[in-house]
């Protein structure tokens, strides 16, 4: 993708314009909109492309750990602020909502200050936010860091991705830009493991988030060149065009705003929230244990992520965007129908509306289920402070029988520890063949959605739109995203009990069917084609 064809989309296709800002542009100091002068005094050698992708990903990496450290670690907050449960929500929605914000506002500043600078910006109110969150003395106090760190997360996916697609060759693009996404992939999982422990830390962990945003904000600031579409918008500014590209830029930009909203729509609705939801039900219908479910679904379905989002960036760029849309979303259909299918069988014999294990604020929550203790005249249980939670009895009465007993005074062998176990078993009417056919289906639902809908999604957004409004078309067009995030797991229950568990996954494998007629309807191949000739595509369709 050449300087030349950029400019002719900036300029709305007129040759004399192209040739009169080639020629004038050796005399017209560009004009500064934001920040210092867009004159590019970075190094240009062969590690550029290298330095690019670790920025990418260091972007991605910030990004994923710093969305999900909150919901892990909201156990322990929860302890040291003593939340309520609507606090807990209020506290896991407070990143979503700083996001929504930055999808209001933060397009304006990509497009005005350019996408060098949102990136630094991004990271460092994201190393801010962190900062504040860590050291937060009061529950307001924390919220204003997770606030500050959904703003800034917002900002870096947009900023980072359009930057990313901006800098990248045609033949490379979807690589390039998959990067932030396989970093994001990486941010989730490293999260999951950092917080596996219930004993873990929680300003630690919040603190760690600002290690890979510093560094990024660094390296942005001090080595990133400007992208070459934002130092045309500058001169075409300084050439006082840039209204008449604008009008002409924009051509059928409506309709390109609704083809990514709709995009945007299915990616949201086919189901990754429910599935989600019930993850750890599918674990523990496997035979992990109960305290472990969570854990032991967050982990494996980060993992599984990362390797998928990995195939992906390998991929993209060689079967085309298309192709990885449908074979995503038709996996999908597929693993979400059995899904729905076997939970449907479960539902007929078991509740599975109110499972204390899925609930976060429920009256158990996963970790805290304890074995029913045996009763009888010959048991004997210590009880008051300091006592032990893994005891069992012997059979040997304790010294005081009519007093509490601290685990000081009792005699070594009237008591025995013992390891945790899996204490509570899973009723199910599944036979074992199909509980191991529903996590199959789960895995394969997650790789699907890792491979296709989920990334790619991101890499067409960013190709779409005309470079003089792609951060506030972008931007926008995320605002559906971040609300469909904020909204769809907090009705999951809702709809459940309306539709029952398996109505639910098989509405959502219609959507995915939805999204594989959209695709082949409406969705153009971009593969290998320069960014004008993209959005030169888009006017005609």
């Amino acid at each position: 993708m050449s300087d030349e064809d950029d400019a002719t989309v900036l300029l709305g296709g007129k040759t004399e314009d192209r040739v009169k800002i080639s020629t004038t542009v050796v005399v017209q100091q560009p004009v500064t909109v934001c920040g210092p002068n867009v004159t590019d005094n970075t190094p240009r050698n062969d590690l550029a492309p290298l330095l690019v992708s670790v920025v990418t990903v260091l972007g991605g990496l910030s990004f994923g750990y710093d969305m999900s450290v909150g919901s892990n670690v909201i156990t322990q907050i929860k302890d040291t602020f003593a939340l309520t449960c609507m606090e807990q929500h209020i506290m896991s929605s407070t990143w979503f909502i700083g996001a929504i914000v930055a999808s209001l506002v933060g397009g304006i500043v990509i497009d005005r200050c350019g996408r060098r600078w949102a990136i630094c910006c991004s990271a460092s109110l994201l190393v801010l936010g962190s900062v504040v969150s860590a050291v937060a003395s009061s529950f307001p106090l924390l919220l204003c860091g997770r606030l500050m760190g959904g703003f800034a997360g917002a900002l870096s996916v947009v900023s980072q991705c359009i930057y990313a697609a901006e800098v990248s060759e045609s033949q490379s693009r979807g690589r390039g830009v998959l990067l932030y996404q396989l970093g994001v992939a990486v941010g989730l999982l490293l999260s999951s493991i950092a917080c596996a422990d219930d004993d873990t830390q929680w300003r630690a962990m919040i603190w760690l988030s600002a290690i890979p945003a510093a560094i990024q904000g660094l390296l942005a600031f001090s080595f990133l060149p400007y992208s070459p579409h934002f130092k045309l918008l500058q001169m075409s500014q300084g050439l006082h065009i840039r209204q008449s590209s604008a009008c002409c830029a924009l051509g059928n930009l409506a309709e390109t705003v609704l083809l990514a909203f709709g995009l945007v729509f299915l990616q949201q609705f086919s189901g990754r929230p429910v599935v989600l939801y019930y993850a750890p039900r599918v674990f523990l219908l496997v035979g992990v244990c109960p305290d472990a479910a969570f854990t032991a679904a967050a982990i494996i379905l980060n993992s599984i992520k990362v390797g998928a989002v990995c195939l992906s960036v390998c991929l993209v760029d060689k079967i085309g965007r298309r192709q990885s849309l449908v074979v995503g979303a038709t996996s999908m259909m597929t693993s979400i129908a059995v899904l729905g299918l076997i939970f449907a069988m479960e539902e007929s014999k078991v509740d599975l509306l109110f499972n204390p294990a899925l609930e976060p604020c429920g009256n158990m929550e996963m970790g805290e289920m304890v074995p029913v203790l045996p009763s009888g005249g010959r048991f004997h249980y210590a009880a008051g402070a300091g006592m032990s939670s893994q005891l069992i009895p012997t059979g040997v009465p304790p010294p005081f029988p009519l007093l509490p007993t601290p685990v000081s005074l009792v005699a070594e062998d009237t008591y025995a520890g013992v390891s945790p176990q899996c204490p509570v078993s899973v009723d199910t009417p599944l036979s074992p063949s199909l509980r191991y056919l529903a996590l199959l289906a789960l895995i394969c639902y997650e790789m699907a959605y890792s491979f296709g809908l989920g990334p790619v999604t991101w890499l067409l957004l960013t190709e779409m739109f005309p470079a003089s409004v792609k951060g506030r078309a972008v931007s926008l067009t995320s605002l559906l995203h971040w609300c469909a995030d904020l909204i769809i797991p907090s009705t999951v229950t809702y709809f459940i009990s309306v539709f029952s568990v398996g109505g639910v996954f098989f509405y959502h494998s219609v959507m995915c069917l939805n999204a594989i007629i959209f695709i082949f309807l409406f969705i153009p191949e971009t593969k290998g084609r320069s960014l004008h000739q993209i959005v030169q595509g888009l006017k005609i369709m």
